[in-house]
């Protein structure tokens, strides 16, 4: 990269001053909960969830539509659930739908044809970070808080009619239960529900739940698909359910709620030592106090009102996975259906792995590092206790959902960013057995599927056995290079040298002659009748995309498409239809779906860094928006909510397992990052109307590439980034690549 000029530095120092001196806004109120819960333009949806949580919290309590995940579109909910996950292709969890009406439904519930239901307005609906609270057409007024395992709700009904009453239809929730238990005793009420089936996969847990009101009810009763019953105090089943009727006397009811997937008792302690009062506006407060210190790790100055909206928000999305599993005493159950305790840390559990490892994980260890090396610890945990290292845990099982080996990525990318209190040779030991041993399960699946395989070819072939596998092969690669480089990093060098040549094997499934990534059939063939476009042998991508997912050897795919004219011209063809750029399905750029997701970072490799520039500025611009349909597609448990972040910040790590990122330039004139107490302010003068980079010093030193190693940024006082309006066409150097 170019040094900067001394007027340009000049020019940046006397920014500098101004810049730092502009008062940023309060980042809670700039987080808008809606966005992502309506269908966009792309006819996708983001699954975002609106309800109250904490960051990573395990109570997510949000309303339900009649069926599957809340939609915007649809303003009608059948009760309030108390855990949710955010941004998922397919509905999970969703149980304990607490739902406040007036009087009961005729029938019970169970044996309704369709639930019983109330319609809102989103006038009447309010969500904010850790506090939801929705005006139904029925004049019931719900409102609730939440805690990190709890939650506590007020209920205000309309005067005279019916009983007031909190029903508890414990045979619904977002996939199935297969088994139910409740016991009612006064204001208290307990019990567990028994679910799993992710994506239609084989996993399953049992949530457990304690719930107190603080009115008295004027009876209560159990129920199945048969009958109410006000004698019974206890029903159990997968049709159970229950509630507490209030007098119309009554106006407003108070309870709160705990949870653990370890007992009911848990559940109870959970709540009462998160919430021991019964003031809802208490627990509002330190809701908003923990969000705020956890948003305020990086502060924005400059753009618009909508720019900081989607920003923040982002930031707000990529902090709510993987969750807290253990409970305030550190029990969790583990993926041995045995009760463990995490000394000193936290177990998490519901990793969408496939999604999360290529930036998610990234932005969490960087300004958490102890949460990002706790997560880290319980995978390792996951590996011991379930026989392997999972792909996609939901509770504590694993659902094997998508593919490769994520797990690799997620712990050598924890260590890179500096997450470093877990134990990485265990977790090195794990990776390497899960890579060398065909016969490693975690839970019922294999860890890596079609091992056998690839260790002795050198890729995967497509066969109804391995659907997707070119994706498969390249996703093992890459997880590969993951164990090189945390092996480099704990100075175990045969390994790292053995993986790092794994990793190389990606040029087993290029074509020379279409110089695209190709899947090859049991013959050792490349299937015939290519194209581009197609999807055969690839997972919810094509050759088009899956191509250039080779992130850590950059340099290497550049050579093999025939040099960095060839490549800018795919690219360019990849990022634009009909002369624009289009950000869609098909053989073009696709930013819904993760492996797409460091695409517009290869003309730094290319030799074309203004294109990259310009790539992701039009990406944030016209695919991510201010409102609830302001994301392309499935926000994947926060997983592009944190490419959003790196986006906007002009950094983003393209490599997975390697603490450094590649650069575009900053959609904000000042960011402010805070680590633990250090602060590196990032400075744009001109941004956003500036678009293209001239340079990049950091302490007044200009960058020779573009490329910042993550300790330069951590340790740095101010990396300020010289703003144009017209490209610089002086390439520069390319960033790292890492080739055997």
């Amino acid at each position: 990269m170019p040094r900067i000029l001394c007027a340009s530095l000049l020019l940046i120092t006397s920014a500098l001053g101004q810049v730092l001196a502009q008062t940023s806004m309060d980042p809670v109120s700039q987080v808008d909960p809606f966005i992502g819960t309506q269908t966009s333009a792309l006819k996708d949806n983001g699954n975002t969830v609106p309800g109250a949580t904490l960051p990573f919290g395990m109570l997510y309590w949000s309303p339900d539509p009649i069926e599957g995940i809340y939609r915007y579109e649809q303003p009608v909910t059948r009760g309030f659930s108390l855990m949710h996950l955010s941004g998922p292709g397919c509905g999970v969890y969703g149980d304990v739908p607490i739902f406040p009406m007036l009087g009961l439904p005729a029938q019970p519930p169970p044996a309704l044809p369709l639930p019983y239901q109330a319609r809102f307005r989103h006038e009447d609906e309010v969500a904010q970070p850790g506090y939801y609270s929705v005006k139904l057409d029925s004049g019931v007024d719900i409102s609730m808080a939440a805690g990190l395992h709890s939650g506590i709700s007020e209920v205000r009904y309309p005067a005279g009619g019916d009983e007031h009453t909190l029903l508890l239809d414990l045979s619904r929730n977002l996939t199935h239960v297969s088994d139910a238990s409740i016991q009612i005793d006064g204001t208290h009420v307990s019990g567990s529900v028994a679910s799993g089936g992710f994506c239609g996969l084989q996993n399953h847990y049992r949530m457990y739940f304690s719930l107190r009101a603080e009115e008295t009810p004027a009876h209560v009763g159990t129920f199945d698909e048969r009958r109410y019953d006000q004698a019974a105090k206890a029903a159990q089943g997968p049709r159970a359910g229950g509630y507490l009727s209030f007098s119309p006397a009554t106006a407003i009811v108070h309870f709160k709620v705990g949870l653990s997937f370890v007992s009911a008792a848990n559940a109870e302690a959970n709540l009462a030592q998160e919430i021991p009062g019964w003031d809802l506006e208490k627990v509002r407060q330190a809701a908003r106090s923990t969000w705020a210190d956890a948003l305020s790790h990086a502060v924005v100055s400059g753009g618009s009102a909508d720019e900081r909206k989607v920003f923040y928000t982002a930031m707000y999305h990529s902090l709510l996975h993987p969750t807290i599993f253990s409970d305030t005493n550190g029990e969790y159950l583990g993926f041995d259906e045995k009760v463990h305790v995490a000394k000193g840390r936290q177990q998490y559990a519901n990793y969408s792995g496939w999604d999360i490892y290529r930036s998610q994980v990234q932005l969490i260890t960087m300004f958490f590092p102890k949460v990002g090396s706790d997560i880290a610890q319980s995978l390792v945990a996951d590996a011991e206790e379930g026989g392997g290292l999972p792909i996609w845990p939901v509770g504590n099982d694993e659902s094997s959902c998508m593919v490769g080996d994520p797990s690799d990525g997620i712990l050598a990318s924890v260590y890179a960013f500096g997450g470093h209190d877990f134990n990485a040779p265990a977790a090195l030991q794990a990776m390497i057995r899960g890579a060398s041993d065909p016969s490693v399960h975690s839970r019922l699946y294999p860890e890596r599927p079609g091992l056998a395989e690839f260790l002795s070819r050198g890729f995967i072939s497509e066969s109804p056995e391995h659907p997707g596998s070119a994706s498969v092969t390249l996703e093992d690669e890459s997880a590969d290079f993951a164990i090189a480089h945390l092996a480099q990093e704990l100075g175990e060098k045969s390994v790292a040298q053995q993986f790092l040549h794994r990793s190389g094997q990606w040029h087993a499934l290029f074509d020379p002659e279409t110089r695209y990534i190709r899947p090859r059939d049991e013959s050792g063939a490349f299937l015939p009748a290519f194209k581009p476009e197609n999807y055969e042998g690839f997972v919810e991508g094509n050759a088009a995309q899956y191509t250039w997912m080779v992130p850590y050897d950059l340099a290497g795919v550049v050579r093999a498409i025939g040099g960095p004219g060839a490549v800018n011209t795919r690219l360019d063809a990849y990022f634009s239809q009909n002369g624009s750029y289009a950000l869609n399905r098909g053989p073009f750029f696709y930013i819904a779906n993760e492996p797409s997701f460091g695409n517009p970072w290869i003309y730094n490799w290319s030799g074309a860094p203004w294109r990259t520039q310009e790539v992701v500025r039009k990406t944030l611009r016209d695919l991510f928006a201010a409102n609830p349909a302001g994301e392309p597609g499935n926000d994947d448990l926060g997983a592009t909510s944190s490419w959003v972040v790196f986006a906007n910040l002009g950094l983003y790590p393209e490599i997975p397992g390697v603490a450094g990122f590649t650069i575009n330039s900053p959609a904000f004139s000042k960011i402010k990052l805070n680590f633990d107490g250090h602060a590196v302010n990032i400075v744009s003068p001109g941004a956003p109307d500036k678009l293209y980079v001239r340079g990049v010093a950091v302490d007044g030193k200009p960058l020779q590439n573009w490329w910042i190693d993550w300790r330069t940024l951590r340790n740095a006082g101010t990396v300020a980034f010289d703003l144009a309006s017209s490209p610089n066409k002086q390439a520069g150097e390319a960033p790292p690549s890492f080739a055997p």
